[in-house]
């Protein structure tokens, strides 16, 4: 019976010694994400990640790091993956925001716009989400615009060799025209003159 209650005491240390250790590496990744020693934090965050406790805010903070270095296929996908755990609906909204500003940045204007809708339709008072859509959508709207008014494409310039090719087949006929009008006069076959 000791035997049983001793193993259940190291278990329960055990456990809180790592989540103390997790606890720490979200703190000195912080720290490091405050210094922006962006590197250096996303190390810590993926420690925190590996060790299993608080995942979700060390893959939150992961992908505001990975951002801050402009790896963004990387940090869409911990944002995806955060998305699909079960979190509450008050977290998601600040996911989706954030994929927004990536979109933005890769100038994916329609993930974007997507993106900042569902973070409105979980927190409807986010007023930054809220600018980011509309100034997003005016982009889009300008870009069609500019797309729509953009001149039809002229057609190419000849090289000066290709106009040089023309001109001397223009000139060819020319020369065999020349030839068989003199030949047709020769033969006397000239049409009157219309005076």
């Amino acid at each position: 019976m000791k035997r049983c209650k001793y193993l259940v005491f190291i278990s329960f240390i055990w456990n809180s010694t790592l989540h103390a250790q997790t606890t720490d590496n979200i703190s000195k990744g912080n720290e490091f994400y405050k210094n922006a020693e962006f590197d250096l934090a996303e190390k810590q965050y993926l420690l925190a990640i590996q060790q299993g406790k608080e995942v979700n805010i060390a893959q939150y903070n992961m992908a505001n790091t990975l951002v801050r270095q402009k790896k963004y296929k990387e940090a869409t996908a911990v944002l995806q993956s955060l998305l699909q755990a079960k979190l509450p609906s008050e977290t998601k909204a600040p996911v989706h925001y954030n994929q927004g500003v990536i979109y933005t940045k890769q100038k994916d204007l329609l993930g974007s716009i997507e993106s900042y809708k569902n973070a409105l339709r979980i927190d409807p008072d986010d007023v930054q989400a809220r600018e980011n859509l509309q100034k997003a959508l005016l982009e889009l709207k300008k870009q069609q615009q500019d797309k729509k008014n953009q001149p039809k494409p002229q057609p190419s310039k000849m090289s000066q060799k290709e106009a040089q090719n023309k001109l001397d087949q223009l000139q060819q006929k020319e020369k065999e025209l020349q030839e068989r009008l003199q030949k047709s006069n020769q033969k006397g076959n000239s049409l009157p003159k219309d005076w």
